[in-house]
């Protein structure tokens, strides 16, 4: 912090200058033509979709999703009492003609789209797609929100340019955050919008948290002006760990399949037979912590045959986690985890 930041007020709901054009710059550079009018700074990307959620849609309000989806955002959607309509994701992807099917009959007020190695399943979606589903949107009148936290995590494919990108200037919103490619408890994230719903977001905004914490957008900027999008060494570090949770779950647990997702943090493995919350629970009186697909699902029920299993630890650590899991299936029987301590997976 330099003397002179240290003179203001403090209080930037939009963020900080600086950071808005790093940001900015930073999507132009991806594909994106953007200035920094654009670019709203958040506490996160969680903290970008309440903001949106507040704004573009009321109780009550359609909202498609995908099914399945990231929990945390289907909890906010819930907190802001909306009706959620699902489409389905699959091992192979995202059907289209169900998205222009469902955008076409239920006519949404938003739709959230996890399109780049998505969560839980690693799908990365097929630019025609994109391009179909921007259609789509723009005949309903729908505001596409689209999170793009893991879009740089690219581990066997080139990093996607933005969805947004595919489009003319329109109804899309980008969340994006720090959060995934450098660390969590860095809450910094940002969303890209037409101008004039930026401003809108960024007064809303005030009655919550005045604006984030100028230490933190601060190192935000510094990381974004080494010129890497991604820590050093993260993907690397990312390959290893997938490739080793991966033989580890074939060595003791062959009768289950997943598919190697191209980028992302996760496996989203199939067990043959609806049994994933017994092993979660299981688990985690071993010190594992895994979360059961059910989790992941808009309807209860669902997704019981999955679980998500993350590589976001060192090789050493998913190896003994898969261990642990497998002594846990075999007991079939909840121990206290105090004398082995907790490992936490996801």
């Amino acid at each position: 912090m330099t003397p002179s930041d240290a003179r203001t007020p403090g209080y930037h709901p939009f963020g900080l200058p600086d950071l808005r054009a790093a940001i900015a710059e930073r999507f132009t550079r991806r594909g994106l033509a953007t200035v920094p009018e654009q670019i709203l700074v958040t506490s996160g990307a969680q903290h970008a979709l309440t903001l949106v959620l507040g704004l573009l849609a009321g109780p009550g309000d359609r909202v498609m999703v995908e099914n399945p989806t990231y929990p945390n955002a289907l909890e906010a959607m819930r907190r802001a009492r909306l009706r959620t309509v699902s489409v389905p994701v699959t091992d192979t992807g995202w059907d289209i003609g169900i998205i222009e099917a469902t955008l076409r009959q239920s006519v949404p007020q938003l739709a959230y789209l996890i399109p780049d190695f998505h969560n839980p399943t690693g799908c990365l979606m097929p630019v025609p797609d994109r391009v179909r589903i921007l259609c789509a949107a723009q005949r309903s009148g729908t505001w596409l929100v689209v999170d793009e936290t893991l879009a740089d995590l690219a581990l066997d494919v080139p990093a996607p340019p933005p969805f947004a990108s595919h489009a003319a200037p329109g109804q899309v919103v980008t969340l994006g955050s720090m959060s995934k490619t450098h660390w969590g408890g860095l809450r910094m994230g940002w969303l890209r919008a037409p101008a004039r719903l930026v401003t809108e977001l960024a007064a809303q905004r005030v009655a919550t948290d005045m604006g984030g914490s100028v230490v933190d957008q601060l190192l935000a900027l510094d990381l974004l002006a080494e010129g890497g999008e991604v820590a050093p060494g993260r993907l690397d570090r990312l390959r290893e760990q997938r490739a080793a949770l991966g033989a580890a779950l074939a060595e003791h647990f062959p009768s289950w399949t997943w598919r190697s997702p191209p980028g992302g943090l996760s496996l989203w493995a199939d067990l043959g037979e609806p049994i994933a919350s017994a092993p979660a629970e299981r688990a985690l009186d071993y010190g594992v912590r895994i979360e059961a697909g059910a989790r992941f699902a808009t309807d209860p029920g669902v997704f019981e045959q999955r679980l998500r299993v993350p590589y976001t630890l060192p090789p050493d650590a998913l190896r003994e986690a898969v261990q642990r899991m497998a002594a846990a299936l075999a007991d079939g029987l909840p121990r206290s985890s105090a004398a082995r301590g907790p490992r936490w997976v996801a």
